[in-house]
């Protein structure tokens, strides 16, 4: 990813951008070439290291749903991280502060994916995404999966990762 991909995906200047990619590389988390920068294998362990810590299982791109039509859609799996009293407010919030157009909140409870905080089963907004949220996360008893949707993936991702974070706080 060069420079100038990375100000636009987190909306900073190149200037800002550059530094950032500079203190990477000075601490061996990325390699800079001609065609741009990458993880280092510290780099990506660091990374792998952060989203474990966070309880992230895995995250995978969704394309288009059901459960959000006309919309691109980034899901992310945690793992046993569903807390009595959430409600998916703050997770969607944080979503739409950093550009997405929102994000979903959902939970497997009871055998049931659901949303919080009426717990409506996703089955009933739509057989097709309930089993293919399964298929592709494996969720087990009280782990959340966290839907960011946008314009583009690049945002949703974005997106479901501030929803994630607004988790940790």
């Amino acid at each position: 990813m060069g420079r100038r991909l990375l100000s636009q995906a987190l909306g900073i200047n190149d200037g800002v951008a550059r530094g950032l990619l500079e203190r990477l590389s000075e601490k061996d988390l990325i390699r800079i070439a001609e065609n741009g920068a990458s993880l280092s294998e510290a780099g990506r362990k660091r990374l792998d290291s952060e989203l474990g810590l966070l309880g992230v299982g895995s995250i995978h791109e969704l394309g288009e749903t059901e459960l959000v039509p006309g919309k691109r859609a980034v899901g992310v799996h945690l793992s046993g991280r569903y807390v009595m009293g959430l409600n998916g407010i703050r997770e969607r919030d944080e979503a739409v502060r950093v550009g997405a157009d929102g994000a979903i909140t959902m939970a497997l409870l009871n055998g049931r994916l659901v949303v919080p905080p009426d717990n409506k089963d996703v089955r009933d907004m739509s057989r097709d995404e309930d089993s293919r949220l399964r298929g592709l996360f494996g969720p087990a008893e009280k782990d959340l999966l966290i839907v960011g949707f946008a314009s583009d993936s690049r945002l949703a991702l974005v997106g479901a990762l501030a929803a994630v974070l607004s988790l940790a706080r």
